[in-house]
């Protein structure tokens, strides 16, 4: 009785590794990541102020105008006017 339940303890064990191992091996063969594709991930944008209210947003979000020769980003066309007329 005793060696039975040792014997099915030894096939579960070596059962185990056995699986880890393959789930290895298809890990590198997929590329060992299972990152989502950069399509699906979500961007990070960088961060611009708006320097009239002081809001932060993002940049692809943001109207951009050249205040004294030097790049300014807006958040509303009204920022951006008040910026242009000083």
């Amino acid at each position: 009785m005793i060696q039975a339940l040792g014997l099915v303890l030894r096939f579960l064990i070596v059962l185990f590794f056995v699986r880890l191992g393959l789930r290895f091996l298809a890990a590198i063969v997929r590329g060992g990541s299972e990152a989502p594709p950069a399509s699906t991930r979500p961007s990070v944008d960088e961060l611009v102020r708006d320097r009239v209210c002081n809001t932060f947003l993002p940049r692809e979000r943001a109207l951009f105008a050249q205040v004294q020769g030097q790049p300014a980003w807006f958040c509303s066309e009204g920022c951006r006017d008040r910026a242009l007329l000083r």
